[in-house]
């Protein structure tokens, strides 16, 4: 695909050579990636249900620890500046390699406790990789374009994970013990984006200035009401969403629910279905991404989670399942376009970027971390899947009205 195609008739900005290069490697890397993206949202926690019967406190650990990566990223750029100086994607590389060897030793255990803690070094290493690949980001792919290109790239993930999904679900239907050979495949992709980074054009090292210290990022959050009010309505959102999405497998893959859905069904829902959705939004939400402001593309984010969350919970049949799996894809794809890269658009400056980056990370880790194991914290004290649902639907709800307030900042253009 040529990178003339994302050029609008008001974008005079030239395709560079670093440009290309990096489009070229990320249309590849974003193969592997997807199967590794598809291992951590699925398969992790319903390996845990079903291969592990790991009770719900496990689970909710399991769940919060992919969200501890982000709350290290200062001390990870802090130790690939100062301690083990590296460019970005050569930090890239060695946190991608961490995560195949730990993927590696939980494919090889038996034990409850050896999968768990290899698991939680796994998402928490891939976690890390953020910031340094919004940085790339950020330098090789011009402001002009740079929502639609990401958001192809994630069609591209998105269509590398349904292709894989559905037989993994087979492969489980037919034996549990074929969850082994899933993680092999995991640790794989894994190898593989490590030397796609090792290749990609980056040649900037990573400053480590006192932008990184919690001082500094303090008095970001202080002085920027606009930056700060924006982080507290997508915290929220995200609370709302974190504490019911890992619920999701719970209510269709335990029995005690009364769905108790075949592995290739619980595919095919939590999978297949928000790919496709992912694969047919990803380029009109890349589009959003540049054109339109920000609180608009968030309140549109939203909306699709306000009505895909109580779809699910309260319907009963497969096909409003899958119509709710639907909406949520739809939601999820403008979300992680938004996620990706919306402090692009924010930070006043390409000197402050990185420490906006940080303060991203710190806030989304720590509400996430929280939120990710609130639901089954919730569920053990006896509160019903209903009220939990309801719960988070309202949290939505208000961060719909706070966004509408920035509908015409011009910060968000």
């Amino acid at each position: 695909m040529g990178l003339f195609f994302f050029k609008s008739k008001n974008d005079s900005v030239p395709v560079s050579d670093i440009e290309r290069r990096t489009f070229r490697l990320d249309c590849i890397r974003f193969i592997f990636q997807g199967f590794i993206d598809a291992e951590f949202k699925t398969y992790v926690l319903l390996f845990a249900i079903r291969v592990f019967n790991m009770p719900n406190r496990v689970k909710g650990i399991l769940s919060a620890t992919a969200y501890l990566g982000l709350i290290m990223v200062p001390f990870a750029l802090k130790f690939f500046s100062k301690i083990w100086p590296l460019k970005n994607n050569q930090a890239i590389a060695a946190l991608l390699f961490l995560v195949a060897i730990s993927i590696a030793i939980a494919a090889w255990t038996k034990y409850r406790v050896v999968f768990l803690v290899c698991i939680a070094l796994a998402q928490v290493s891939y976690k890390l990789t953020l910031p340094f690949v919004t940085d790339i980001y950020n330098r090789n792919y011009p402001r002009a374009r740079r929502g639609q290109i990401v958001g192809t790239l994630f069609t591209i993930l998105a269509i590398a994970g349904v292709s894989l999904s559905y037989f993994i679900g087979k492969m489980l239907d037919h034996s549990l013990g074929n969850y082994r050979f899933i993680l092999v495949v995991a640790v794989f992709s894994a190898l593989v984006c490590c030397r796609i980074f090792m290749v990609m054009p980056n040649g900037r090292v990573i400053a480590g200035e006192s932008s990184f210290v919690f001082r500094s990022s303090l008095s970001i959050l202080l002085h920027d009401k606009v930056f700060s009010s924006i982080l507290c309505l997508w915290s929220l959102m995200s609370i709302a969403f974190q504490m019911i999405f890992p619920l999701r497998m719970e209510y269709i893959a335990n029995a005690k629910y009364g769905i108790n859905l075949s592995n290739a069904d619980i595919t095919t829902l939590m999978v297949v279905v928000p790919t496709i959705t992912r694969i047919t939004s990803a380029f009109f939400w890349g589009k959003i991404f540049d054109a339109q402001n920000f609180a608009v593309m968030k309140i549109l984010v939203n909306c699709c989670y306000l009505v895909s969350i109580p779809l699910f919970f309260f319907g009963k049949s497969f096909f409003i399942l899958v119509l709710s799996a639907t909406i949520l894809g739809i939601g999820f794809t403008g979300n992680l376009t938004a996620w990706q890269l919306w402090v692009t658009k924010i930070a006043p400056s390409s000197e402050k970027l990185s420490a906006y980056i940080s303060i991203d990370m710190i806030v989304m880790g720590l509400r996430d971390a929280f939120s990710a194991g609130l639901g089954y914290y919730l569920l053990s004290k006896s509160f019903s899947l209903h009220t939990i649902c309801l719960i988070s639907t309202t949290l939505i709800t208000i961060s719909i009205v706070g966004f509408c307030f920035f509908i015409k900042s011009p910060r968000l253009r």
